[in-house]
C-alpha cells in the first residue's frame, strides 16, 4: 500500500466512524454525548495539565520518537496532508466521539462518572494495543485525563481539542 493509499484509508475509516456515531446516537440527548458548550475555565486548566503531562511523559520515555522530518519530505505532499487529516484531526474526533462521547455518556448514566472514566480509558488503551507497554501506560494516563476533562467540563469538546493537540505533536 502506498503512503497515499494508507493515509486515505485511515482518513476514510475515521470519517466513517464519525458518521456511524452520529447516526447511531441520534436519539441520545446531546448532553449525554457531551455535545454541549463546556466550562472553558475548567477546560483550560485541564488542558494545561494535559499538555504538561504530554511533554513530561515524552521527555521521560521518548514515546514520540526522534524529530525526523525525512519521511515527511520523502512522502508525496498529498500523503502528508492526508496523514495529518487522519491522525491529527479525524482520528481524535472519531475516538473522542466514541469513547468520551457515546461510551462515557452510556456508562456514566449506568455506573457513574468514575467508572465511565476508568472503563473508557481502559477500552481506549486496548484500541492502541500495537504500542509497547511503556507507551500503553502513557496512553492509559492520557485516557484518564481525557475522561477527567469530559467529566469536569460536561463536554466532549475539550477532550477532542486535547486529543487533536496530542496527536499533532505525535505525528509531526
Amino acid at each position: 500500500m502506498t503512503p497515499i493509499e494508507s493515509a486515505a484509508a485511515k482518513a476514510g475509516i475515521a470519517a466513517l466512524a464519525i458518521v456511524i456515531v452520529l447516526v447511531r446516537t441520534r436519539s441520545v440527548p446531546r448532553a449525554e454525548l457531551g455535545l454541549v458548550a463546556p466550562s472553558w475555565l475548567r477546560a483550560l486548566s485541564i488542558l494545561f495539565l494535559y499538555l504538561g503531562w504530554m511533554l513530561a511523559s515524552d521527555a521521560a520515555i521518548h514515546w514520540r520518537g526522534p524529530w525526523d522530518f525525512g519521511p515527511w519530505l520523502a512522502a508525496p505532499p498529498l500523503a502528508s496532508i492526508l496523514r495529518v487529516a487522519a491522525v491529527g484531526f479525524l482520528g481524535p474526533i472519531a475516538e473522542e466521539l466514541i469513547f468520551r462521547g457515546w461510551f462515557f455518556g452510556m456508562l456514566g448514566r449506568r455506573l457513574g462518572a468514575v467508572a465511565a472514566i476508568l472503563l473508557t480509558a481502559l477500552g481506549w488503551t486496548l484500541l492502541h494495543y500495537q504500542y509497547g507497554l511503556a507507551v500503553l501506560g502513557v496512553i492509559l494516563v492520557d485516557g484518564l485525563l481525557l475522561g477527567l476533562a469530559r467529566w469536569r467540563t460536561g463536554s466532549v469538546y475539550p477532550p477532542i481539542l486535547m486529543h487533536v493537540l496530542y496527536n499533532l505533536y505525535a505525528v509531526w
